[in-house]
């Protein structure tokens, strides 16, 4: 992995996507000489934005097409030449791998149309597009690469469970990156490396300093369009991070504030017609979102009177009335809402006190997600709070965390929209920069052992092999909350049960929970179907042993052949 040119970051979010870049060679001399593409085209406004829209669409033969901005404007003219049937078109999926709770392996997305394509697809020539952006513009630049001359460093939310993250591996190897030349980033893991780079006159700082002297405690909250990601970390000597806190968060990001203001179109027009806004005025739905994004950061605390929001008039008034046989004004008129939203010129007026009040619901949840963490005595001492991601720029969620933890110093980058972007080509160059982390969950395997009826329950007793032994028991081998350095190894030994067996299937299991008795328990998930292959099998027992490596964004695992030492392929076979 240390033979790479180039350190390249694909930040993949829920509503934006971007990537950012840095020379190894400069990043030796000067670790803030980063890149951010600047050439994504805005849309009919023809601005230049440092990300784009995570949108893709492909063909009715699913080859690709295009992605960001110009998938955007590429579908709106799909849909006035009513051509929909004839392309997929996906937008705002990432958070299907936050709460879905089947199988990763098999899962579909919708397309804006409602039709079907597996989730695996859509991700991969997804992150296809931002890998060859990337090259094809260092390209025009005269400085051609292969994606083997570049280290890939792919983001995701600390919060999301390792099936998710291997799916995203999955995913980032079908688009065309070698396994050996990606590392993933969790997103407030690299907001933090970020800032400890960035001088205290470049952050919107509350009382105080910065979060790079050795000692001082943080709290990193991140506030993306899909999730609220937090973590707690600790700077140590030699510009090393120590994870004192499991990271912990919810889906109460920016997306969740858009779903509030958008229940008040929903409550206006109803269901039926809300649906069909969504499905075939896709154009008109996302100059929408465009501007509730405006409408949240124009919201303040200080804010009077009323606000106004430009909605899509001539599109909704035509739904309602061709669907409704009812223009748009009398819906809103008959609407449980309408004493705090009027309609002006096409545009809602919302009474300052109501628009807070959505917005209320969703910073409560942050608000209590920090304070939940704050009660934990690992993180006694933290007087500081890192707050990075898009929505960390709206006034009133600064507001909420200031209001209910007035004793805390609030710091902001300037480039709190890019600090995980920029801070996760960091990560990919200096990986070791966090020195030990927090186990989120435990984990173990399916096992059988003798049964004992002091700790066993009884309906689970069963014979084998003229033995009484338990079902179902969770062979825990590392427990919620554990603190481990850096390739943390834990070792497991498994054997054959029949002559001439060729594979030992290992189910894991993972569960918030510290010490789970049963795999089938309310919160224990399976993680991976494993399938361990004996290399040279006989009629005698075999031993595996099997190595879990803790410490790392990932969960990793190798599997040698006791006898002789030999490595063992390990085959995951399913992420569930």
């Amino acid at each position: 992995m240390g033979d790479h040119l180039l350190v390249a970051a694909i930040d993949f979010g829920t509503t934006y996507s971007g990537y950012s870049f840095g020379m190894v060679s400069d990043l030796d001399k000067d670790p803030m000489k980063i890149h951010a593409n600047q050439a994504w085209v805005s849309g009919q406004q023809n601005l230049l934005s440092l990300k784009a829209p995570t949108c893709l669409l492909l063909d009715k033969y699913e080859n690709f097409k295009s992605f960001g901005y110009e998938a955007e404007n590429h579908y709106c003219n799909i849909l006035i030449d009513e051509e929909m049937e004839d392309y997929y078109f996906f937008y705002r999926f990432k958070m299907n791998l936050h709460e879905n709770e089947e199988s990763l392996e098999n899962m579909k997305i919708k397309d804006a149309g409602g039709k079907l394509l597996p989730a695996i697809k859509v991700f991969s020539l997804s992150i296809k597009a931002l890998r060859d952006h990337l090259l094809d513009m260092l390209d025009t630049r005269g400085t051609t690469m292969t994606s083997d001359e570049v280290l890939w460093v792919l983001t995701v939310p600390a919060i999301w469970t390792d099936s998710a993250k291997m799916f995203m591996r999955k995913a980032a190897i079908k688009a065309g990156i070698k396994d050996h030349r990606l590392k993933l980033a969790l997103e407030p893991e690299a907001a933090s490396i970020y800032c400890q780079y960035i001088p205290v006159d470049r952050t919107k700082e509350q009382r105080g300093f910065g979060v790079s002297a050795v000692g001082t405690r943080y709290m990193v909250i991140d506030l993306g369009g899909g999730t609220a990601d937090i973590t707690v970390h600790e700077k140590l000597d030699d510009s090393l991070l120590k994870e004192l806190y499991k990271a912990s968060g919810g889906a109460c990001g920016g997306t969740a504030m858009d779903t509030k203001f958008l229940s008040v179109i929903k409550e206006i027009v109803g269901e039926v017609v809300f649906r069909e806004f969504q499905r075939v005025h896709v154009e008109g739905y996302t100059d929408l979102l465009r501007e509730i994004e405006v409408f949240k950061r124009n919201i303040k605390p200080e804010s009077e009177g009323k606000i106004s929001m430009t909605i899509p008039f001539a599109t909704l008034q035509e739904l309602c009335s061709v669907m409704l046989d009812k223009p748009f004004k009398d819906l809103l008129a008959d609407s449980s809402i309408s004493k705090d939203v009027s309609l002006t010129a096409g545009k809602l007026r919302f009474k300052v006190d109501f628009a807070k009040q959505l917005f209320t619901s969703v910073t409560d949840q942050i608000v209590e997600y920090i304070r939940v963490i704050l009660l934990q005595p690992e993180v006694e001492g933290v007087q500081r709070f890192l707050l990075v991601g898009g929505f960390s720029e709206s006034p009133m969620v600064q507001h909420a965390i200031k209001t209910n933890f007035p004793e805390k110093r609030l710091i902001i980058p300037q480039e709190a929209g890019l600090a995980v972007l920029k801070g996760a080509v960091l990560f990919g160059h200096r990986p070791k920069t966090i020195k030990s982390r927090i186990i989120k969950y435990s984990y173990g395997v399916k096992t059988t052992p003798i049964f004992d009826p002091k700790i066993h329950d009884p309906k689970r007793r069963c014979t084998i092999n003229e033995i009484d032994r338990c079902q179902n028991v969770f062979g825990s081998f590392m427990k919620s909350g554990t603190a481990v350095e850096l390739n943390h190894e834990v070792e497991k030994t498994y054997q054959t049960n029949e002559a001439f067996q060729r594979i030992v299937p290992l189910d894991l299991f993972f569960t918030v929970k510290e010490d789970p008795r049963y795999i089938d328990e309310s919160f224990v998930q399976k993680l991976w179907k494993m399938e361990i292959k004996i290399p040279n099998p006989s009629q005698h027992p075999r031993k595996v042993k099997v190595l879990y490596m803790f410490g790392d964004t990932e969960l990793i695992l190798n599997a040698v052949e006791m006898d002789t030492g030999t490595p063992c392929e390990a085959v995951i076979g399913g992420i569930c």
